[in-house]
């Protein structure tokens, strides 16, 4: 646990390459006690890397409708690799596998390595009319944190 938000620091490092968004390389991160919740209460997976340790993560919550996933999070000198891909895989195993089904992110869009990479992987962006409360709510959310809602959409991967 004490790795993953230097994890989530290090993936945040690419965001320096996109004009606007480049503050998000020095935003705040999940704290150990937001890590240790999730692991607790939500989804949690890892990816080591044979001597390099805890390479990745993903988190996340299930809810009635999907498993919301939180992060997801690659160290920079580990991305490019198909991480982050094995770990969506992952989290779609885990909700097949407890009967949940479909999964949920929020996201930025037209970034390369958010909304057009997670449509690769067989998400699809929601509009306005097919959010519903609890997507709804966590764009407001994070429209209220400061992140740039005109920016934002919420995705779903039916299983």
């Amino acid at each position: 646990m004490p790795a993953l938000p230097g994890i989530e620091r290090s993936s945040g490092e690419i965001f320096r390459q996109w004009a606007g968004l480049e503050w998000i390389a020095d935003d705040d991160v999940q704290s150990e006690d937001r890590h240790r919740a999730l692991i607790a209460d939500g989804v949690a997976c890892v990816a080591e890397m044979e001597g390099s340790g805890i390479a990745a993560f993903l988190n996340g919550t299930v809810c009635p409708d999907a498993l919301h996933i939180w992060q997801v999070a690659v160290h920079r000198e580990h991305q490019g690799r198909g991480i982050g891909r094995r770990l969506i895989e992952a989290a779609q195993r885990h909700a097949a596998d407890h009967g949940i089904p479909s999964l949920t992110l929020t996201t930025f869009r037209v970034v390369p390595w958010n909304e057009p990479y997670y449509q690769r992987l067989g998400f699809i962006t929601l509009d306005d009319a097919r959010l519903g409360p609890r997507l709804k709510a966590v764009l407001d959310a994070e429209q209220q944190a400061g992140l740039p809602i005109a920016q934002r959409c919420a995705m779903r991967k039916m299983l």
